[in-house]
């Protein structure tokens, strides 16, 4: 019961934490710009799998789907033993094996002939139960390395989750997975909803607000955010959340010129109000 109160107060701060540790993890892969393509398709996740075990002695399992790459890693801890603190959620250990797997995909990925549309890395706790996955979009990766969009943007395009997974506790073969392919909408919905709270939770607004939920969903050509985001003190200038959230939405689906949706609906759980804004409405809405 401990660790699950715990953790559900630990995964905004997660999400916050983890663009840091993958702008690391980008730093140290820039390189790889230098790599021409020479890997095929076919070869992608035998790949993946050798490079771990040979150059950095990590045992993972890959599986390639339609158009998304599986990484799976169990590890008998991802949190550090001090998690509660937020300067020290994970174990400095946990994050080399992280970055090393991440710098194997993209030294991959980018040097394919036919590389898959996103690839997930999930790395279970399989002591405790947990799954902390990264889900990147293989485009972005690519831009990023091409100088394309900035380093620090293309952080921000990973969805990040950590979750309780009781089904994870000594899987060494990855049988608790549900694999399936990742889309750009359940994509998009997911990463605009985790801009939201990392936005309300930077360094220069978590004294200001409060959040409690930020979710996103797509369903039927809809984009559906719930959220409950309350103002604990007055910022030095107004802010109006709806707008911002807004913004935010406007910004994302723009940058990745996606028009396949009719409508995008917004749930504020804190005053029980509802608006829907169709997908006219939200391609007139100038870009922030």
């Amino acid at each position: 019961m401990r660790l699950k109160q715990s953790l559900r107060n630990l995964v905004n701060v997660v999400l916050a934490f983890s663009l840091f540790f993958l702008l690391f993890f980008i730093s140290l892969s820039g390189c790889l710009n230098q790599i021409e393509p020479t890997y095929k398709e076919e070869d992608i996740p035998r790949l993946v799998k050798e490079i771990c075990k040979n150059e950095y002695g990590l045992e993972v399992i890959t599986q390639r789907l339609n158009n998304t790459l599986w990484v799976y890693v169990p590890l008998l801890k991802i949190l550090h033993k001090d998690y509660e603190k937020q300067d020290k959620i994970f174990d400095e250990e946990i994050l080399n094996k992280l970055r090393n797997i991440l710098t194997t995909v993209g030294r991959i990925i980018i040097s394919s002939d036919n590389a898959p549309e996103f690839f997930a890395l999930l790395a279970s706790d399989i002591n405790l139960g947990l799954d902390y996955t990264i889900i990147g979009n293989v485009l972005d990766i690519k831009k990023s390395y091409a100088e394309y969009i900035p380093w620090t943007e293309a952080n921000r395009r990973y969805v990040i989750r950590l979750e309780l997974a009781p089904e994870a506790i000594g899987d060494l073969n990855g049988r608790h997975l549900e694999l399936y392919d990742i889309n750009l909408p359940d994509f998009l919905a997911e990463q605009i909803a985790q801009r939201i709270s990392i936005w309300f939770q930077d360094e220069g607004m978590k004294r200001y607000f409060k959040v409690d939920r930020s979710k996103g969903l797509f369903i039927n050509e809809r984009f559906i955010f719930e959220y409950s985001i309350k103002q604990i003190l007055p910022p030095p200038q107004p802010i109006d959340i709806k707008e911002k959230i807004l913004d935010i939405i406007t910004y994302c689906i723009k940058t990745y010129e996606f028009k396949d949706f009719s409508a995008v609906e917004l749930i504020d759980l804190t005053t029980e109000s509802k608006i829907i804004l169709s997908n006219a409405a939200i391609w007139a809405r100038p870009m922030p």
